[in-house]
């Protein structure tokens, strides 16, 4: 995250991405506003929002992915979610910083279920997407903070020179189910449930931290 609205490559501009775009635009830009992420490529960005983004990032991603796999795997869904999982990237992060991860209790919520096509789809377009900005923000926050990818900027560096081609294979994946009407309105609101998921996460974060939640300010 930043949660970066995907727009790269002329075979994604069309299709079931616009529709997921068109879907979850307004919960796109209220994450982006949310006080853990605005200010994440300014230089004034602080160390300790960022430690605590990476806390909230662990428990978001530690919820997501175990039904993200498992429905990969058991429905033989055309899309391996293991070989794309995050949540090493943010334990690498965590024990740059010596944040034990191990104390990062789930949150009380609800998970997101993914028990169809569509509901996976739309909760890779969520994940998948967030990728787009990360190069950036990695580059951000070597310059603001001295991080990298080996040195606490894992989870932002992403695929890296890779990222691109990852995105156009969800793509590719993702308009396999533009013919099928009730899988894509499953994805839409997939889609919307994962925004909706990483934004309570985030309002719980700050809650912990400072007693009070506040998710649209820097």
């Amino acid at each position: 995250m930043n949660v970066t609205n995907p727009q790269s490559g002329s075979n994604d501009q069309g299709g079931v991405r616009a529709l997921l775009r068109d879907a979850t635009g307004m919960q796109h830009d209220q994450l982006n506003r949310h006080a853990l992420l605005a200010g994440l490529v300014r230089p004034d960005y602080a160390l300790a929002t960022y430690q605590l983004l990476l806390q909230a990032l662990f428990r978001t991603y530690a919820g997501l992915e175990p039904g993200l796999a498992a429905f990969s795997k058991r429905q033989l869904a055309g899309l391996d979610y293991v070989a794309r999982a995050k949540l090493s990237w943010l334990q690498a992060d965590l024990d740059h910083f010596g944040i034990d991860s191990a104390l990062l209790k789930p949150a009380d919520l609800p998970l997101p279920q993914i028990d169809s096509i569509g509901d996976y789809v739309g909760a890779l377009y969520v994940v998948e997407g967030s990728t787009l900005g990360g190069q950036m923000i990695a580059k951000c926050l070597g310059q603001n903070l001295g991080l990298s990818a080996d040195a606490g900027a894992r989870f932002y560096a992403g695929y890296g020179a890779a990222t691109t081609s990852m995105w156009r294979g969800f793509i590719d994946f993702a308009e396999s189910i533009a013919a099928d009407t009730a899988q894509v309105t499953a994805a839409q609101l997939a889609a919307k449930r994962i925004f909706a998921f990483f934004k309570q996460q985030f309002d719980l974060a700050l809650v912990a931290e400072f007693g009070s939640g506040s998710g649209n300010h820097d």
